[in-house]
């Protein structure tokens, strides 16, 4: 601030002047205004920049959301693999590349051997569910269709959901849930070219993790490079962790799953098991998906076998909920289950089935970058 000299006394104030700045002053002045101004633009440049940024997110989401659900895909098969694989290598002090290419044998021939034993039996028992499920939500629809108050529901529900509701927004639900539902053992992404599409990019990313990391950390700022190296860890980290926690989730659900049907004498207990278990990979929502095909199945039966169904897949989740879960969440990924619930809902109004399926470990990544460019709220400052 320029400080002005008092005037003179007896000296008339109108004829004042302030005293001129010295050279040191003027430079000072001059330097705070170049210092003010370089700040005004940086802010203006990181705004920009983050609108920039979020503008391509958008547009790549908008027309290329299954690709990058086929990248995030392929991400999490590589993570699976090349952390199985630095377990082979602490154990046979083989290089990680080749631990990659063992473990991608023993899993391609333990599949072999389950086909040639299990194969027929298993496609057999897929087929009946299929059969016994388009079967069974047939004879449900007739049923609410021949009732008043049926009739009213199915007419407020899309056809894509089995309902009768026809017109622009009938569709707007995607895919049919019943097809959906019976094509789980068959065509688990959609396509088998899908597929092998995930699982050849993934065993590639596995092979060689750094190759990919060191192109992406090329791609950033020099300046920048250390937060970049940080947060690619953390996303392997947490992906790794999610994973882990996700796949020992869904093997135990399956297994009790399918024990559980077998020892009240439901058909098709195995097909059964499994879709429990794939749908656990989606948490929470999961659930219900993976409890749908066996509610119906055992009302085929008898609605005796029904309540029993419903009771046994009480009795897993509870023990899912109350005890899994909170043993997997110290060791691997911890979500706020509103978080999950909310993010799943966002990504699969944006990118359908792919986005439902994949927001968990997308959110858990989103959460974990978020927590390392963030400071941690000091105690006044928390509600």
């Amino acid at each position: 601030m320029v400080e002005l000299s008092p005037p003179p006394e007896g000296a008339d104030p109108s004829q004042h002047t302030p005293s001129p700045l010295s050279p040191t002053s003027q430079l000072h002045v001059a330097t705070a205004a170049l210092v003010a101004l370089e700040r005004t633009l940086g802010r203006f440049y990181r705004l920009a920049l983050t609108v920039v940024v979020l503008a391509i997110l958008f547009l790549l989401i908008s027309t290329g959301g299954p690709v990058l659900m086929v990248v995030c895909a392929s991400a999490l098969v590589a993570v699976v693999l090349h952390g199985a694989a630095q377990w082979i290598t602490h154990l046979l002090r083989l290089p990680e590349w080749l631990s990659v290419i063992v473990l991608v044998m023993v899993i391609a021939g333990a599949l072999t051997l389950l086909v040639h034993i299990s194969g027929p039996d298993i496609m057999v028992q897929a087929s009946h569910l299929r059969t016994a499920l388009e079967t069974q939500i047939r004879t449900l629809r007739d049923t609410l269709n021949n009732d008043a108050l049926g009739h009213l529901v199915m007419d407020h529900i899309p056809q894509s959901m089995g309902g009768n509701q026809t017109g622009p927004g009938a569709r707007s639900l995607g895919a049919d849930f019943a097809g959906s539902m019976t094509n789980v053992l068959t065509s688990t992404f959609g396509s088998v070219g899908t597929l092998i599409v995930i699982v050849i990019a993934g065993i590639y990313f596995a092979l060689s993790p750094r190759l990919y990391a060191n192109g992406v950390l090329r791609l950033v700022p020099e300046g920048h490079r250390p937060l970049a190296r940080k947060l690619l860890h953390t996303i392997g980290h947490t992906l790794g962790a999610w994973v882990a926690g996700q796949m020992l989730d869904m093997t135990v659900v399956g297994f009790l799953t399918w024990w559980g049907l077998w020892a009240i004498g439901m058909p098709l207990a195995l097909p059964l098991g499994l879709i429990a278990g794939m749908s656990n990979f989606i948490p929470y929502l999961g659930a219900f998906l993976g409890a749908t095909p066996a509610l119906l199945i055992g009302l085929s039966v008898s609605g005796r076998e029904a309540l029993l169904v419903l009771g046994l897949y009480a009795v897993i989740q509870t023990f899912e909920g109350y005890v899994m879960s909170p043993f997997i969440q110290k060791r691997a990924v911890s979500m706020p289950p509103a978080l999950t619930i909310l993010s799943q809902t966002i990504f699969g109004a944006f990118l359908g089935a792919w986005g439902f399926i994949f927001a968990s470990p997308i959110t858990a990544v989103l959460l974990a970058v978020a927590t390392q460019l963030s400071a941690p709220l000091k105690p006044k400052d928390e509600i």
